[in-house]
C-alpha cells in the first residue's frame, strides 16, 4: 500500500465465521440451507460431543448432505424469531 501498511485481503477478515457454539446460545438454532433452496434445522450436539464447539461454521458445511445430492450446505445461527416456524428437512449431518 502506498502509506507502508502490508496488503491484507478481506477473505482473510471478513466475514468473521459464527462458531459452532453460538448456536448452543438460549435463543438460537442452527440451520442448514442448501442451493436448492431446501432448509432444516439441524442439531449441533453430535459435533459439541465431538470436540467441535470451537469450530467455525463454515468448516462444518462439508459435513452435510443434502437430498438433491449436494455435499455442502451453507449453516446459518438464527434467533427463535427469524427462523421458520418449519423446515422442510432433507439435509442431514453427514458425518
Amino acid at each position: 500500500m502506498a502509506d507502508g501498511a502490508p496488503f491484507r485481503s478481506s477473505f482473510e477478515t471478513w466475514p468473521a465465521w459464527p462458531r459452532l457454539n453460538q448456536a448452543l446460545a438460549a435463543r438460537s438454532s442452527l440451520w442448514a440451507v442448501c442451493r436448492c433452496g431446501r432448509e432444516a434445522p439441524i442439531d449441533p450436539k453430535s459435533w459439541v460431543g465431538q470436540g467441535l464447539a470451537r469450530q467455525a461454521t463454515a468448516s462444518l458445511e462439508t459435513r452435510l448432505r443434502c437430498l438433491c445430492g449436494a455435499r455442502r450446505a451453507r449453516l446459518e445461527i438464527r434467533g427463535l424469531s427469524e427462523a421458520p416456524a418449519s423446515g422442510a428437512g432433507g439435509i442431514y449431518v453427514f458425518r
